[in-house]
This record gives C-alpha cells, structure tokens and sequence, in this order.
C-alpha cells in the first residue's frame, strides 16, 4: 500500500482586545460626606446670625431642632412595622415629646414675649428637654432584644412629659436660672448628671454595636458624643445671649442632625436609594435574560379583555413573525391565544394553574415545528384568572430525534427478520455444499464444494457482524474525534493492492461516535470491492456556509445514474450490500448525512455533510 497524505492546514486567528471601564463618577449630591458638609455650611450661616441677633439665632435654632425631632419620630411611627430594633423605637418616640418641650422652650425664651418675660423658665424646659434625653439614652440600650409594646412607650412618654412639664408651670420644678447670679446649683449638677447618664448610655450603645448597621452606630454613638460636649458648655455659660450658650445649641443641633442621619438618611434613605438602583440592576439584568434566553417569555392578559402584554424578541428567530405582528395580530392569528395564534383556542387552560402541551405549528415560512408551551394562570382575589404567562421552546428537534429513534428501533427489527433469513439462507448453502463434498468421490469437485461451503459460512460472519454492529450503533456517546487519524486507523486495516491515497485534510476533530471509523473502512472497501479499475483515492474537505463537506472519491467506474439513491439502501443488490447501509445509519446517529455526487464512468463521489457544531479545527480548543 502506498499512502501519499498532503495535508491542507487551517488555523482560525482572533484578536483580542481590551476594553477598559471607565468609572462613571458619582454625583457630588449623592456622595457619602455631601450633608455633612451641608449642614456644617448651614451650621457657620446659622451662628453667623447670633452677631446680629441673639434672639433670632436661638429661634431658628431652636426651629430647625424641633423639626428635625418630628421627623424623626414620624418616620419611626410610620415605620413601627418594619422596625425591629428597640433602641431606634424608644429613641423615636421620646423625639416626639422632646419636640414639643423644645417648641415651648423657644416661645418662653427671654425676648419672645409668649410666657412672662425671663430667663428661668426656658431653662427649666431646657432642663426637663435634656431629663427626657439623658434617661432615654440611658434605656434605650438596656431595651434592645426585649418585648416592648408601642402603646405603652408612648403612653409612659406621655406621662412622663405631663408630670415635668406640670411641676414647671406650677412652680413646683426647682429654680435654674437667678438673676443676676446666673445658673443655680441645680442646672449646673444636673448638666452633670445628663453628662453621667449619657457616658453611661454610650457605652451600652457600644456594647450592644452588633444589632447595629456600621454607619448607624457611629451616627448614634456621635450624636451622645455631641449631647454630652453640649452639656459641658452648658455648664459654663451665665447669660442667655452668651456666645458659650451659642456654641451649646450647635453642638444641640449636631446631636440632632446625626440621630437624623442614622435614622431616617442612613436608616430609610439610603437604604431605599440602594433598594431602586438593586432593583434598576435587577431589571437590567432580568431583562437582559428574558431577550437573550431561546426560548420564547410571553404574557397575555385575560381580563378585562385578553390581549398580549410581552412577548420575547426571540419569537421572531423560532416562528418568522417578528413581536409586532404578534401585538397587533398580523400573523393571521385569531388573537386569543397567548402565542398569538400558534395554537387553537381551545387549547388555553384557564381552569389549572399551570399546563404544559406539546403543538405542531408552522412558521411564517410555511416549516413545520414542534412547541412545548408551559404556562401558568394569575388569579385575583375573587378566584377569576385575569393574567396568563408561560414559555414557549422550540422541540423540533427533539421531536424529529425522537421521529429518527423510531425509524432506527424500526429498522432494526427488519434487519433482525431479514438476518434471520439470510442466515438461514447462507447456512442450508453451506449445509448443502458440504453434503455435496461428503457424497462425490471427485477430489476436483469436493474440493469447489468445499471452497463454496466455506464462502456461505464467511458470508454468515459477515452479516452478523453487521448484524451486532447495527445493534451496537448510538449506545456509546459521541467525543472529539481526530478526522485524520480517524481515516488512517480506518485504512491501516485493509490491503489496498497498490492504490494510491490523496488525502488533502486539515486538522481538524468531529463529533462523532467511534463507530465512525468503520465508515471510512467501508467507502474504502467499497472501492475494492466494487472501484474496478480505480486506481486512486482522493479524501479532502470543503466547508460552505459553516457546514463541513468530507469528500471520499475514486477513479472507478462510478455509480449509475438512477442507483445513487439505492445504494444506501438495505440489500442492494440481491440483499448483500449492507456496507453503505450502515455507513449512512452511523453518520445519521451523529446528525450528519452522506449523498453520492460522483459523475458515472468517472468514478464515485461520497459527501458526509457534517452540521454546524459537529465539527471544529484543532486549532480553536488550544
């Protein structure tokens, strides 16, 4: 045997290129440190105003401080569902009872004119304020973890704030501002004593920092911080226009400014800003999904009136008809379907939840395929189904798999049947002729008796071999297959006599089963069997349109005209030529197909049409 191999090589080269991502930058208005740097600005505007009038700074202070304090504690009681953590419910709470001693506080500053004039009483409700604060930071902590009814929070607050704020405007709360002393021993222990219960708080905040967002904790852990440097100033000050007592309500407004942005900025806000852009993210990507996946997503209202809602873009790959025409029903579909018409009407299931059924539909270029709808029904309060959404996937396929898996168990049992003829045949032949030989006395005779004997019984090895490989075909799976070595293995087994191989084949794999080694074996035999007078062999391939074209020709007389379909046919010719036969039968359990193009009198021309996806050059897995 001489084997000439000229091999045709073929590489696929890509580029890579690199893509850098640009960061966007954020908003300044959304950045972390923007209403801090806000409220200190407004900070310096506000105590800029104390230089000119003491009096207005106090009551914008003291206006923007009791805002915020209602704020606080709306948020809180609108959100008492949602909010697990005890120290953010009482801290809330109090905020609402501390507004209104800090309003009162404002209209009974000396100057205002609302309460007799003097300094005694705004600092006794600044003192009753800063009592409800102290013991509130001091509770707080030690609540966290226990049962705690709102009705009784707020009632508690409620008496609380109704008895101090009784014994005030009875004079019966001790005196804490005297003219032209200033503070009495009793404001300034008790700053002292609101300095005690707030280090004290501030530690059992720290303790129980677990049950706490990072950022909310250090808000509430700087907010005492502030509470208690601005009890330190006021214990200091000795008039109600001093500067000290300026510096007092700033560090006041910082408290509360930092409890607000633990609470409502960094507790509600932020978290819902982050919330919408998850949900923007997920939308994204969630839609991304729907108009990238194969199968078809639709929606269909039912009720009050049954129309298409959504429908996939990939409906136009699967069907011809783009999403439009499902819309606006140009699909000659009578509209009350989900799918627009794919199926009948009295294939929707409204009555069960959920359905799946197998259709046999058309697309708009009149193919016929298979769809597997699942779908399921939305229901109202009432019971009555008013939204219906499902997926639409492409079986075809499969179905056509299982239509050619049918086909084979089919001829498999007529080749079982005609098996068992022939064999039969082939065995009361080799009976008979060795009978023959047992009988006549002439050495010549016995002799072709014999050797016709032999030949029936080497004709029943034959067939059962391919009888078992019939048997065998699609039971091992298919891998990566080497194309070249493929055909080297399959002609290394036969005696060639001579015959030259062309083989023009680049490197290249198939997937395929391993049985597709006996299909080269076989086109080469078939040469040698049947190829008279051929004298070479050419093997090269041919790609178009990405589908690959193995090409097997010879230089022998060819096959007639009106025999190139037969040929692969069971039992061509008086039922012995099972070769091309099965070729065609293993190269059909891989997807492929081979035909006979070859002109009569030139010489055979096979064609293995290898599909998109069965085939890939070596070069493309490096």
């Amino acid at each position: 045997m001489s084997l000439q191999a000229t091999v045709g090589n073929e590489s696929a080269s890509s580029g890579l290129e690199k893509q850098r991502d640009g960061t966007r930058g954020t908003p300044i208005y959304r950045r972390r440190w923007f209403p801090y740097a806000v409220f200190l600005a407004f900070l310096l505007l506000l105590s800029s105003t104390s230089f000119f009038n003491f009096l207005l700074f106090h009551s914008l202070a003291e206006t923007f401080g009791a805002a915020a304090s209602f704020t606080i504690a709306a948020v809180v009681l609108t959100s008492r569902g949602s909010i697990e953590n005890n120290y953010l419910r009482i801290l809330g709470v109090s905020y609402l009872f501390t507004a209104v001693i800090e309003m009162l506080h404002m209209l009974a500053y000396q100057g205002m004119g609302v309460f007799p004039d003097g300094a005694n009483l705004p600092t006794q409700l600044w003192l009753a304020l800063r009592y409800v604060q102290a013991f509130t930071l001091l509770i707080a902590p030690l609540a966290i973890g226990r049962g705690l009814s709102w009705r009784w929070m707020i009632l508690g607050y409620t008496m609380i704030t109704s008895v101090i704020l009784s014994t005030i405007f009875l004079g019966v709360f001790p005196s804490a501002y005297v003219p032209p002393t200033g503070l009495t021993p009793f404001k300034i222990v008790s700053e002292y004593a609101f300095i005690v219960l707030a280090v004290s708080g501030g530690v059992l905040l720290y303790l129980r920092r677990s049950w706490f967002d990072r950022n909310v904790h250090q808000n509430l852990l700087l907010a005492v911080l502030m509470f208690i440097l601005a009890e330190l100033v006021f214990t200091l000050y000795i008039g109600v226009y001093s500067a000290v007592n300026m510096l007092g309500h700033l560090f006041m407004l910082a408290e509360f400014f930092l409890v607000f942005m633990a609470i409502v900025h960094t507790g509600i806000v932020e978290p819902t800003r982050l919330l919408y852009r998850e949900l923007a993210d997920r939308e994204r990507s969630f839609r991304g999904i729907v108009e990238n996946v194969r199968d078809v997503l639709f929606q269909y209202q039912l009720y009050p009136e049954m129309r298409l809602t959504y429908i996939s873009p990939v409906v136009e790959e699967i069907t011809g008809y783009p999403p439009e025409d499902y819309y606006r029903g140009r699909n000659g579909a009578r509209g009350v379907h989900p799918l627009g018409g794919w199926v009948p009407e009295d294939s929707i299931d409204t009555e069960h939840d959920r359905s799946m059924r197998t259709f046999h539909a058309s697309r708009r270029d009149g193919e016929a395929i298979w769809l597997q709808v699942s779908t399921a029904t939305v229901r109202d309060d009432e019971g009555r189904a008013v939204m219906m959404i499902g997926i639409a996937r492409d079986v075809t396929e499969i179905v056509r798999n299982v239509e050619r898996l049918e086909l084979a168990q089919n001829k498999l049992k007529l080749l079982g049947s005609l098996s068992y003829h022939d064999m039969q045949n082939h065995i009361t032949s080799a009976v008979g002729y060795m009978e023959l030989a047992r009988r006549t006395k002439d050495e010549v005779k016995k002799a072709e008796y014999l050797d016709k004997s032999k030949a029936a019984i080497e004709e029943i090895n034959i067939l059962l071999g391919s009888t078992h490989r019939y048997y065998e075909l699609g039971k091992v799976p298919p891998v990566w297959l080497d194309l070249r070595e493929t055909i080297v293995m399959a002609l290394s087994s036969l005696d060639l006599h001579g015959l030259n191989v062309v083989m023009d084949v680049p490197e290249l794999e198939l997937y395929a089963d391993e049985t597709m080694v006996h299909v080269f074996h076989n086109l080469a035999h078939n040469t040698l069997k049947h190829g008279t007078g051929a004298t070479e062999v050419r093997i090269h391939v041919m790609r178009d349109d990405g589908e690959l074209s193995i090409v097997f020709e010879d230089d022998g007389p060819g096959i007639p005209m009106e025999d190139k379909e037969a040929i692969f046919e069971w039992g061509y010719r008086s039922r012995r030529g099972h070769g091309l036969h099965y070729v065609a039968e293993v190269l059909a359990a891989t997807g492929m197909r081979i035909r006979e193009t070859g002109e009569p009198g030139k010489g055979v021309r096979f064609e293995i049409l290898v599909p998109r996806g069965r085939w890939r050059f070596k070069s493309d897995t490096a």
